[in-house]
């Protein structure tokens, strides 16, 4: 039987999303396209803060470069490294840094994470270790489709594959395998983030806040946010996704998001 087609952002009614305040959006391939972040991007983002939206992006990224977003960006924090930190923006400009666990616990677990992982990468070679490796706190990444020319999608499914029968966690971005140890994804940081610090409760998650993503590393958050939605590039990951965006918008990458802002803002 054939999957049920995804409908477009178009069709998402004014009553679905007119209670939304909370916009988590993923970065890679979703605010950015094509190694760029684009004008109208930048500008949504600034438009829809200005309209009164908290607008957090939620990143496999590092936290050097999620760092910088949460500083310069229009946006109310960043949360980095696929939830392992919350990068809070105070009023004053100044950031709060958030970790799930303990810093320096996080960090020592890094350490030895980044061994195991060293001691793995010959077997996969080209494969290597992200050039934004040294600008993490917490957790592994490895670049297949960032700095790699071309992609190496099988390599990458095959290290994914080696790392589960070690017993550690891996997701694949659209650039990266990002590796961790800890209880934590996207998902459970984004829900600590939003009842700590925005005090909503359960309820109120499920109607306030949507969600924007690309790839299957964004599964934890199509899987608990109703108001999800996946950008136009994401459709070449959907077969293999068990947990699927509700809405698909028509322009790929940080486009689609503007198409998104576009749609909010009208209302």
């Amino acid at each position: 039987m054939p999957d049920t087609k995804i409908p477009e952002l178009q069709q998402l009614k004014a009553n679905q999303h007119g209670s939304v305040k909370y916009i988590l959006t993923d970065v890679d391939d979703t605010l950015t396209w094509e190694s760029n972040l684009p004008v109208a991007t930048y500008q949504a983002m600034s438009d829809l803060l200005a309209a009164g939206y908290v607008v957090i992006p939620v990143t496999g990224g590092c936290a050097g470069w999620s760092d910088l977003m949460a500083r310069l960006w229009p946006v109310s924090g960043v949360i980095t490294e696929g939830g392992a930190c919350f990068l809070q923006k105070q009023s004053n400009g100044k950031l709060q840094y958030h970790y799930w666990t303990s810093a320096n616990d996080m960090q020592a677990k890094k350490l030895e994470l980044l061994q195991k992982v060293q001691d793995l990468l010959p077997e996969y070679a080209p494969l290597q270790l992200a050039q934004d490796q040294a600008y993490r706190l917490t957790d592994v990444a490895v670049d297949y489709a960032q700095d790699q020319v071309p992609a190496l999608p099988e390599l990458r499914d095959s290290l994914l594959e080696k790392l589960k029968t070690l017993g550690i966690q891996a997701k694949a971005s659209s650039i990266h395998i990002n590796i961790w140890h800890g209880d934590y994804d996207k998902f459970a940081m984004a829900e600590r983030v939003l009842k700590q610090q925005y005090g909503l409760s359960d309820e109120q998650i499920l109607q306030q806040v949507i969600y924007v993503g690309d790839a299957p590393n964004d599964e934890s958050m199509f899987a608990k946010f109703p108001l999800s939605i996946g950008v136009a590039n994401i459709e070449k990951h959907l077969k293999g996704m068990q947990h699927k965006p509700n809405w698909l918008t028509q322009s790929p990458g940080g486009h689609g998001f503007a198409e998104l802002a576009n749609k909010l803002l009208a209302k």
